[in-house]
């Protein structure tokens, strides 16, 4: 999965990239743990998203 593929979360600081032992990759929301407006598995690819903020997150691949 590419950045772009996964939308705004794919250069979000607060995603995280996970990938299971099958190699699917997954992206969750760090925000949903304190705020429920977010969605903990957002639906991709995200293009619009209150929380975001560009940075350092964990590139997409």
């Amino acid at each position: 999965m590419s950045e772009r593929a996964a939308g705004l979360c794919g250069f979000c600081r607060r995603a995280r990239v996970l990938k299971s032992a099958s190699g699917s990759v997954f992206i969750q929301c760090g925000l949903a743990s304190a705020d429920p407006r977010f969605p903990k598995w957002p639906r991709l690819p995200v293009l619009a998203c209150a929380g975001h903020e560009p940075g350092e997150g964990e590139a997409v691949v």
